[in-house]
């Protein structure tokens, strides 16, 4: 007997209701609004991102409604709490594929992601992550169904190490406050195979690298691993938390001196979150970027999403987040038009080579692996009087396809240890 599953059923009665009308086929049910799926978390100590993958994918929405939709359809966004929790987001998810809604972006946490792919491979989806940072979603654990379209963890962080061996070649020594979760091992890992390979070859010197400070996670005391880095003796430091946990380490940190131990400091994805919760009392670092609004003035896409993000949410300052939210949307809206289809299989086809405009340029969605080729985004922020608190000082682009790997969907990526 063959298996009928949900999404089948429900597009039997779908059938059923136009034949009874005399429709043809699906009409009824492909001339209402395109539903896509929105994932993200509204609640818990993420929620703040979340808030700005809504907002970038509304805009987005907002912006392709106005202009006409996607093949004449307008879009109507499901907006759902993921919590940055796996179980949630797999709740979440059933749902709306059970509702027959197979269109989805949103997840920024690597464990949700991780825990998608499988589903929408059964259950007939697609998942487009607006910012989970783990490189096995393209490797050991890839799944056809699942896409990245912005940078992924290894040309962001390969990017971060060479800059820090061109412009910081004295300092050899480092060390990572990193969290004991997938994120922050994955993180670590690839910014230590980037120093491996960019210190010899650029300062020529050997990087020493320390054992890592791992970070409890979703926790208000950090004071048992400041104190252990505090026994150490590095120059350079990379830091992986993020979010709330960032900005109470930061805050417990600055009490014991910590971070003015440290020579230069590197974070991995802060982007200004940490920046905007301390302000004046924020510890000048790098930090990767999704998107810098600065970086891309003149490209009339970027132009228009700060004005539409200034007009929506009141700040001047779109972080990355949004801005891969909304290159999502364009992602999907280019694919069902490429494919004329909404249909799963025809938009995974289209979405794979799919080059777009987004708000940092055209990017491409590697065929062999669904990450997209991007460049990477760096700025150096300081504190800095007034209101605000801080101030970018220094940016730079890195060419994304200097620093990624080349794609091993189905393999686990081998990286350079110490």
């Amino acid at each position: 007997m063959n298996r009928i599953d949900r999404r089948s059923i429900l597009k039997y009665f779908a059938v059923a209701a136009a034949a009874a009308t005399g429709l043809p086929g699906l009409v009824r049910a492909q001339g209402g609004p395109l539903r896509i799926g929105l994932i993200t978390p509204l609640s818990g100590p993420q929620e703040f991102i979340g808030s700005y993958v809504k907002n970038g994918a509304e805009i987005a929405v907002d912006q392709i409604n106005k202009a006409g939709g996607i093949l004449g359809r307008q879009i109507a966004l499901e907006i759902r709490d993921d919590k940055a929790n796996p179980a949630a987001a797999l709740a979440s998810a059933r749902e709306l594929l059970g509702a027959g809604v197979n269109l989805h972006i949103g997840g920024i946490s690597s464990a949700v992601v991780l825990a998608l792919g499988p589903v929408m491979q059964q259950e007939n989806g697609v998942f487009i992550t607006c910012g989970a940072g783990t490189e096995k979603m393209n490797h050991e654990n890839y799944s056809p169904n699942l896409f990245r379209p912005g940078d992924s963890p290894d040309a962001r962080t390969r990017a971060q190490a060479k800059l820090m061996a061109q412009k910081y070649p004295d300092i050899t020594k480092w060390t990572g406050l990193v969290p004991d979760h997938e994120y922050g091992r994955t993180t670590w890992g690839i910014f230590v195979d980037g120093l491996l390979e960019y210190y010899p070859s650029i300062a020529k010197k050997k990087p020493e690298i320390l054992e890592p400070i791992l970070m409890p996670y979703g926790v208000a005391d950090y004071r048992n691993s400041i104190t252990q880095a505090l026994r150490q003796q590095a120059d350079g430091c990379f830091n992986c938390t993020y979010g709330g946990d960032a900005i109470t380490m930061f805050q417990q940190a600055r009490g014991f001196g910590l971070m003015t131990r440290y020579k230069v400091i590197c974070d991995a994805a802060n982007e200004f979150l940490v920046a905007r919760g301390l302000k004046q009392q924020f510890p000048a670092q790098w930090t990767g970027m999704h998107y810098y609004a600065e970086a891309n003035k003149g490209n009339p896409m970027s132009d228009r999403f700060v004005a539409d993000y200034l007009a929506k949410t009141k700040d001047p300052e779109p972080l990355g987040w949004a801005a891969e939210s909304h290159a999502s949307i364009y992602a999907l809206k280019q694919a069902v038009e490429k494919a004329k289809s909404t249909e799963t299989p025809a938009v995974i086809a289209s979405l794979k080579g799919l080059t777009w405009d987004t708000v940092t340029g055209p990017r491409t969605m590697r065929a062999e692996d669904n990450q997209a080729i991007k460049d990477v985004e760096l700025v150096y922020i300081e504190p800095a009087a007034g209101d605000k608190g801080y101030k970018v000082t220094q940016y730079v682009k890195v060419d994304g396809k200097s620093v990624i790997f080349p794609p091993t969907p189905g393999k686990k990526l081998t990286l350079r240890t110490a």
